[in-house]
């Protein structure tokens, strides 16, 4: 079991595999960087063996070049090619443009050679391995050029076999094999070792952590060593000693707490009973405060109902005074009409079709009213400039009256979720302070403004007068219950404070008043999620 937990466990596979990968990287790129240099040691070999011979060639046959002897030239290099087994072929290439071949017992008189052997004659010794057609396999082919007296007589082109060669790199990728594989197992083997060294001791901390965790403060590390293992060892063995000693002093402490305890347990006991009795009086006051704020809400909210209503009233009759004066001109003209012997009977079908229109505006005027002051139980989609509209509607004939002009700057896309007869009746309130201010003050070319704005996830709706402002000592006031700076009986103070309520604890706004050089502004600021709202 302990030795399946040691091969197994993750700090030994960690070092294990970190180790074993490492040292086979090395070797791996050593053979990498062995391989090419063993390549290119093997091509100098060839080439310093091709220079060689080809020099020896140029000493012989230069006199033969230049006095045109082809048969000693022949005679020669047949010699050299069947005493040496890997030379294939020797070609003197003349600058005439003749070619003197000489392979195994056998030479011929070419015109010509191949291109690839062509683009090697240069002014310098060079070497290429080419391909073959006529043995179909790759070769060494060397060439020397023959200078005499600083003169170019031709060159000399030597064809190696590669079959030493490829023999030689073949035994080179055996050797380098068996390397790999003998290094390989040595580093398994040297891995396994290292990995055991410095696992088998963390190992047997981590048990004996493991008892102490599980209670057992008598488990003592026995690792002997002088490195940082062997160091953490014995601390490990003296933070066991102090936790030990520590356990039993706490052991004494709780005996001597729970006899503490128990004392204080008494004087709670004492304390429950004293509080039940408190918390028995001061259930009792409270009940009487909510009763009491309950009735004060009630009583507010019906005067907010009845302020709400004399408006109405108000503003009905501001929109009832033109109908009613047009049908006292219409019962006029009838009762002209009648004396002066010309009413008939089409002047009474269009006096009556004139006097119904006029009665079914009055009757829509009752309906707009009651509608508007039905509050709105559930939150709804609802468009801002269609509630603004239908607020300002509701007082426009006071407005007339008073010679206000109202200006709605307001996108008429914008649409939010919330209680739209609650949010007209906001700017309702405002409005008419608004206009109670204009025409207190007696103001020229009386303006009110409604303007709109959306910034990232916030709407804004201001409202904008030139009545002068609001005192700046009262500026804080004027959202308070009951604060008012109308008369008694033009007033009651509940107007903005129940604007507050709607647009703060109905909608999760917030409203705010202040000061222009103009006069005052009122600042509504909505939630707004435009792919929500705006859809």
């Amino acid at each position: 079991m302990k030795n399946k937990t040691f091969l197994f466990s993750k700090i030994f596979k960690t070092i294990f595999i970190y180790y074993t990968l490492s040292v086979f990287i090395l070797i791996f790129l050593y053979s990498l960087v062995m391989i090419p240099m063993q390549k290119e040691t093997n091509i100098e070999v060839m080439h310093s063996e091709a220079k060689t011979l080809a020099s020896s060639i140029s000493l012989i046959c230069a006199d033969a070049m230049i006095t045109e002897d082809d048969s000693f030239i022949i005679e020669h290099n047949l010699a050299v090619v069947n005493k040496n087994n890997n030379i294939y072929e020797i070609i003197v290439s003349k600058t005439s443009g003749e070619y003197l071949s000489a392979k195994y017992k056998h030479w011929a008189l070419a015109k010509s050679i191949p291109k690839s052997f062509k683009e090697l004659e240069k002014d310098n010794p060079t070497y290429a391995i080419l391909s073959n057609k006529e043995l179909g396999k790759d070769i060494f082919h060397y060439v020397y050029p023959v200078n005499v007296s600083g003169i170019n007589w031709g060159w000399i082109h030597i064809s190696y076999y590669l079959d030493t060669y490829n023999q030689k790199m073949q035994n080179i990728y055996k050797a380098i094999m068996l390397l790999l594989g003998a290094l390989f197992i040595a580093t398994l083997v040297v891995s396994y070792l290292i990995a055991r060294y410095i696992t088998s001791p963390i190992l047997k901390l981590r048990e004996s952590a493991t008892l102490v965790a599980n209670g057992n403060l008598s488990e003592r590390v026995s690792i002997k060593r002088d490195d940082e293992i062997g160091e953490l060892a014995r601390d490990f063995n003296t933070m066991i000693q102090q936790l030990e000693n520590t356990q039993n002093k706490l052991k004494q402490s709780h005996a001597e707490l729970e006899q503490k305890v128990d004392e204080r347990t008494l004087e709670l006991l004492e304390k429950t009973q004293e509080l039940e009795e408190l918390n028995e009086d001061l259930d009792v006051r409270i009940k009487s405060a909510v009763s009491k704020n309950s009735a004060q809400e009630q009583m507010l909210i019906q005067q907010s109902r009845l302020a709400a209503m004399g408006e109405m009233i108000g503003n009905i009759a501001h929109q009832w005074r033109q109908p009613l004066n047009a049908l006292s001109l219409i019962l006029q003209n009838l009762h002209y009409a009648h004396e002066s012997g010309e009413l008939d009977k089409e002047i009474i079908e269009h006096s009556l079709k004139k006097g119904e229109k006029l009665t079914e505006n009055m009757s829509k005027t009752i309906d707009d009213f009651r509608n508007f002051f039905q509050p709105n139980k559930i939150s709804q989609h609802f468009n801002i400039y269609e509630s603004i509209v239908s607020a300002y509607e509701l007082i426009s004939g006071s407005y007339k009256n008073n010679n206000i002009t109202l200006k709605i700057l307001v996108d008429k896309s914008i649409e939010i979720d919330g209680y739209p007869n609650e949010f007209a009746q906001v700017l309702l309130n405002i409005l008419t302070n608004a206009k109670d201010a204009l025409k207190t003050n007696n103001i020229q070319n009386p303006c009110v403004t409604i303007t709109s704005n959306i910034q990232e996830d916030t709407l804004s709706i201001e409202v904008l007068d030139n009545a002068g402002g609001i005192d700046e000592s009262i500026l804080t006031k004027i959202f308070a219950p009951y604060f008012t700076t109308k008369d008694k009986d033009a007033g009651t103070g509940i107007g903005l404070y129940m604007s507050k309520m709607i647009i703060e604890n109905n909608m999760g706004g917030k409203i705010i008043a202040d000061n222009t050089k103009d006069g005052a502004i009122f600042k509504i600021y909505l939630p707004y999620k435009k792919g929500k709202n705006n859809a």
